[in-house]
């Protein structure tokens, strides 16, 4: 729904460009993050998997478009036409230093086995979908810190094998019972590195 990062009576974000255009606007984002992640998926910006890592993707994702790349946002935000509410703003810090803490207390997933590993990948990832940090590019951002997060650890996630849209579905899901359908889409796709060399941004 519209808000202030939005053009007035506009579904659109402010953004750099200067595009008030609907369908121009999402194609001309959709290109320009695209190209952002394929840079990221061959040079990783270095972090602790935390707030502030994710931050520093938002903000080199988002760079050509919005001028509050990295920032917390400020307004309450819905996963789409569900009424489900994501963490109110005041709360997110609070809240990613919880999830993000645990993570570092398992020492980022290294050292498990692939069962174990996809549950806990599944359980962070719908913990920061809730979370959802960010006014818009939350999941691109996600998708590029965790595909990190699984090759530091010694994994990769076949991507060509979940469909984006079930995929949502699960992570929405995670926020209101838990992060079980994340993991039976993660598990089965989940190699080895050095198993399979396709990793679909």
């Amino acid at each position: 729904m519209p808000d202030r990062y939005s053009y007035p009576n506009s579904l659109v974000l402010i953004n750099k460009l200067g595009i008030t255009d609907y369908d121009r606007w999402k194609a001309v984002e959709t290109a320009a993050i695209h190209q952002r992640m394929v840079e990221l998926t061959e040079h990783p910006i270095p972090g602790r998997f935390d707030l502030a890592h994710l931050q520093a993707i938002h903000r080199h994702l988002t760079q050509d478009l919005y001028v509050w790349g990295g920032d917390i946002r400020d307004t309450d935000t819905h996963p789409g036409g569900t009424g489900i509410a994501h963490c109110r703003p005041q709360f997110i810090a609070p809240e990613a230093e919880r999830v993000f803490d645990a993570l570092a207390a398992r020492d980022y997933l290294r050292g498990l086995d692939a069962d174990a590993f996809s549950d806990g990948l599944a359980w962070v990832w719908g913990e920061t979908t809730a979370i959802h940090p960010f006014r818009d590019v939350n999941t691109r951002s996600q998708h590029i810190m965790f595909n990190q997060l699984a090759r530091d650890a010694g994994w990769i996630i076949d991507w060509s094998q979940i469909p984006g849209d079930v995929f949502a579905h699960a992570r929405t899901l995670a926020i209101v019972e838990d992060h079980s359908g994340i993991d039976a889409l993660i598990r089965p796709n989940l190699h080895r590195l050095g198993d399979t060399s396709t990793l679909t941004v």
